[in-house]
């Protein structure tokens, strides 16, 4: 989805200080002794740019000249970028660069002297200093200065669009590492886990608020509303507890959702809503969460809401973006438990944002006039899109292959079941359900013939064509052999944006196509073995999706996206790469 059109008129006010690129540097020299001599850069950065010091890089063009590493006026400050989507130090403000020169050659007149900079903005920038040796080493300074644009230096660790627009999440990420201010971050947080909310990261989580809130619904909107927002709190909680204590632990973020009993715990928490919704029984609601015959409130039932909210929460959005990412890196910088806690709740409660409307709307259909058997229909349609909701938590831990026929059965059934209900109904109510489970029959028979399908693929194994290899080793060794850069996926069986990108993505022929430049390797379960545990610390992944483009001959990472691939179309997709 494109954001920048939604916030234009916010991304405007971000545009304005960003001046590009970094202006000739002012150079100085002094004699140390005979064939020592003391170089000071002093180099200009432009508000809202910023120097990368890895790739700042003197050298000669005689074997003459030996330089020594350079030192900083000043410590570089670490903080996320956007392009490497990973913590990079940087100088944000002009600084003095020092080194020396030691001429060990007396013979040498002449010399050229390279600087090499990389700007967030400007890109690659190589400036070239003419050396005179003489009595002393002599630079001609601005007059004699050349600048080349577009170095391919380093072209092949970065994006090297010299001007490209930033988008709207890229300049929140920049706004955020700029900034200060704690309440600016706090804010931005929030903004961030929002626009988290509105990819598929989130929709697992909208069947589960609706079982859980509509049974607590009242006649009192601004109840609904409170009881909605309490939830939220009980899943940010959940959510920056265990954000927490992935940052500073180092394991993969979301990744006990890959432990088979929460699985089968959150199935059969979905199962036990989904029948009440249905129909089928009532639901039991313990004593503590119980109002008064006169429909007061207990303190307990506000209690409860977030108890289950925090329960939920174990299930809210376990995919990377680059907003999740930033705060992640921030939490593991700065050490401190309840300042990056306190930034990851308020990102779960933007992320928890839609869920808050969807909870206050579901707590209050009774509000709405004539709600009588209408309401009823909306609550059985709901219970079945929490019946599909445990299938899709059941396919982390189960082949495709039987969720496909579960789906089948599941669909007969919902047929079945609205066919069956229409004979009691009449007029509009008996034709809409009537409908309704005409198509449900119709759908089960086409899933049918995609369930023989995966069920023929899964027992003829890997006769079947796949773009993906799946072991890391033997991708390297391909790569490595055929001089090609490698492309990896590293996915999760619980991630929804992982799905959705395989779908929108690299399901596409196109892209298919353009991939078959790379050596594709998908890694479905970093934490499976050893050998996965070894790799999710040499990319340093801290979440699902990871996709990279890695070139194996310099081991260098030339790449990186999280969830926001998901944003790119596929001619988008194909351009970038």
């Amino acid at each position: 989805m494109r954001l920048n059109s939604i916030f234009i008129g916010i991304v405007a006010l971000f545009c304005a200080p960003l001046s590009w690129g970094i202006t000739q540097p002012a150079i100085d020299t002094h004699q140390v002794d005979a064939q020592t001599y003391q170089i000071t850069v002093s180099i200009p950065i432009a508000q809202g740019d910023a120097l990368y010091t890895d790739y700042i890089s003197f050298s000669a063009d005689h074997p003459g000249v030996l330089l020594s590493e350079w030192s900083a006026s000043y410590e570089p400050k670490s903080k996320y970028d956007t392009d490497f989507k990973q913590t990079k130090k940087l100088f944000t403000q002009p600084v003095t660069l020092s080194l020396q020169a030691t001429v060990s050659d007396p013979s040498l007149q002449d010399a050229t002297l390279h600087l090499a900079t990389v700007s967030r903005l400007k890109k690659n920038q190589q400036f070239q200093f003419p050396l005179h040796f003489k009595n002393a080493l002599t630079f001609q300074n601005n007059d004699s200065l050349n600048e080349i644009d577009n170095s391919p230096a380093v072209s092949d660790a970065i994006n090297t669009e010299s001007q490209r627009t930033l988008s709207f999440q890229e300049r929140l990420l920049l706004l955020f590492t700029e900034t200060e201010s704690w309440w600016i971050r706090l804010a931005l947080a929030l903004l961030l886990g929002f626009i988290l909310s509105l990819t598929p990261c989130i929709y697992p989580m909208i069947p589960i608020t609706v079982g859980i809130l509509q049974s607590q619904g009242s006649k009192s909107i601004t109840r609904n509303f409170f009881i909605a927002l309490t939830y939220v709190f009980g899943i940010a909680t959940t959510f920056a507890t265990l954000g927490t204590a992935a940052a500073l632990s180092g394991r993969m973020f979301g990744s006990f959702m890959r432990n088979p009993i929460i699985i089968l715990t959150i199935v059969a928490l979905l199962a036990y809503l989904a029948g009440s919704m249905i129909g089928l029984y009532d639901l039991y609601t313990p004593r503590f969460m119980q109002g008064s015959n006169n429909h007061t409130v207990k303190k307990g039932s506000f209690f409860s809401i977030f108890l289950f909210g925090a329960a939920s929460g174990t299930v809210a959005s376990p995919c990377i973006s680059p907003g999740l990412v930033l705060l992640l890196s921030m939490v593991t910088a700065l050490g401190n438990t309840a300042l990056g806690f306190i930034l990851l709740f308020f990102f779960g409660i933007g992320l928890g944002i839609p869920l808050l409307i969807i909870g206050t709307f579901s707590g209050s259909l009774r509000v709405l006039p004539q709600a009588g058997t209408w309401m009823v229909s909306v609550k059985q349609f709901f219970g079945f899109f929490m019946l599909a909701t445990c299938l899709y938590f059941l396919g982390t831990i189960v082949p495709a292959s039987i969720i496909g026929w579960l789906t089948v059965l599941l669909s007969g059934s919902v047929g079945l079941f609205y066919l069956i209900s229409a004979n009691k109904s009449s007029g509009m109510g008996r034709l809409i359900q009537n409908l309704l489970g005409i198509a449900a029959i119709a759908l089960s028979v086409y899933l049918a013939f995609e369930a023989y399908k995966k069920t023929d693929l899964y027992l003829a194994g890997s006769q079947h064509t796949d773009i993906w290899l799946y072991n890391y080793d033997e991708a390297l060794a391909i790569a490595t052999a055929q001089n090609k850069k490698m492309f990896i996926d590293i996915s999760a069986p619980y991630c929804s944006i992982c799905k959705a990108i395989d779908k929108k993505l690299f399901s596409n022929e196109r892209v298919q196509e353009k991939l078959s430049n790379y050596v594709t390797v998908k890694i479905e379960d970093i934490e499976e073995n050893e050998t996965t545990l070894a790799l999710q610390k040499q990319f340093t992944v801290i979440g699902a999706p990871t996709i990279l483009i890695y070139d194996p001959i310099a081991k260098k990472e030339l790449k990186r996206w999280g969830g926001e691939l998901y944003e790119l179309s596929p001619d988008e997709f194909i351009e970038t790469l």
